[in-house]
C-alpha cells in the first residue's frame, strides 16, 4: 500500500492565520454600547406621584409577574390603597399590557434593559420613579 501526502489537508488549517489581521465582527461591549432602538421594551418605570394603586396592571398580567405591595410612604393622595406595583422579571414577558391598561399612564417601559444579578430575589423589581 502506497501512502500519498495530502498537501491540502496539511495546509488548510493554516488558512486561519488570515483571520488574525481581520477586524472583529463583535462590539467591545463594556467600552462600546449600541444605542437602544426607539420604543424598545426595557425595564418598567412608574411615576409614583400619578399611580393610583388600582391594580389594573396586576389583573391584566397573564404571567402573574406583577403584585401590588403596600408602602408606608404616601406618593399620591389619590392612592387610597397605598399599594404600588412590583414586577417579577423572572416571569415578565415584556408584553406591555400593563402599561396599556394603566389609567393615569404612570407605568411605562423604559429603554434600559440590562439587568445582571447573581440572586433570583433581585429579579423582584420595584419600578423606578421617573
Amino acid at each position: 500500500m502506497k501512502w500519498k501526502v495530502d498537501i491540502g489537508g496539511i495546509l488548510s488549517p493554516m488558512t486561519i492565520l488570515g483571520a488574525v489581521m481581520q477586524k472583529p465582527n463583535t462590539i467591545a461591549y463594556p467600552d462600546v454600547q449600541k444605542a437602544t432602538a426607539v420604543g424598545y421594551r426595557g425595564f418598567h418605570t412608574n411615576l409614583l406621584t400619578d399611580c393610583i394603586g388600582c391594580a389594573n396592571c396586576q389583573d391584566v398580567c397573564m404571567n402573574n409577574a406583577i403584585d401590588m405591595i403596600k408602602t408606608d410612604k404616601e406618593y399620591n393622595a389619590k392612592n387610597n390603597s397605598q399599594c404600588i406595583p412590583r414586577i417579577d422579571y423572572g416571569r415578565c414577558c415584556w408584553c406591555s399590557l400593563c402599561t396599556d391598561v394603566c389609567p393615569p399612564s404612570s407605568l411605562k417601559l423604559d429603554e434600559e434593559y440590562l439587568g445582571i444579578t447573581k440572586h433570583a430575589s433581585d429579579m423582584l423589581y420595584m419600578p423606578k420613579n421617573r
